[in-house]
């Protein structure tokens, strides 16, 4: 049974890929940070990707990639980004907060990333969002990116989340509020229950 999951998953992310739902990760091999490019846009120069959390040596390829700007979901841009500035003295960190995956994301949160998405397809920046393991916080946000900007179902996204995460069978939570994520990007009512709809706090 545990092989033919396997082959199931592996047929549909191939197929995803294949027909454009789900971006082909990156040819370069970049170590144990699970930094995978999510979008880019070369006639601009936009770019997004997705981070798990980077070693010293790993600032320097950030630089190498031109990422200019990141959003720290595990809140300890001190332990990395900070602490090793020198590897990478151009990245800006523009925002550093502990998240809790088991917690919806809110909509003030949702709002500020969209106008930093918007404000990097403008400018033509290549930016990059991160936790610990790049797979639960990322990869909820990775979803939403991929539902509101590149037209991704629930369903495309969540075979996305779960192909590039870990032990993703113990946060049920997060395909609940990947859901109410959908709806909001479609201003529907949440389809979930309450405690996994996207949060309205001031």
């Amino acid at each position: 049974m545990k092989t033919k999951t396997i082959v199931i998953w592996l047929v549909g992310i191939s197929s995803l890929v294949l027909f454009g739902f789900a971006p082909a990760p990156p040819k370069s091999v970049y170590k144990g940070n699970n930094l995978q490019l999510i979008e880019e846009d070369k006639a601009t120069g936009f770019a997004i990707f997705r981070s798990g959390e980077p070693e010293e040596e790993d600032l320097a390829e950030f630089c190498r990639l031109g990422i200019q700007e990141i959003m720290v979901l595990s809140g300890n841009a001190e332990d990395v980004e900070w602490k090793y500035k020198d590897q990478c003295p151009t990245l800006k960190v523009i925002y550093n907060t502990k998240q809790d995956s088991t917690v919806p994301l809110d909509k003030k949160f949702l709002s500020n990333f969209n106008a930093w998405v918007t404000d990097a397809k403008v400018q033509g920046k290549k930016i990059a969002f991160r936790c610990e393991c790049g797979c639960h916080r990322t990869g909820r946000l990775a979803g939403y990116y991929q539902m509101k900007y590149q037209s991704l179902t629930y369903k495309d996204a969540s075979v996305v989340m779960t192909g590039r995460g870990k032990y993703m069978d113990q946060k049920p939570w997060l395909y609940e509020q990947l859901k109410a994520l959908e709806d909001y990007i479609y201003q529907r009512p949440c389809s979930v229950e309450k405690k996994y709809c996207v949060r309205d706090i001031k």
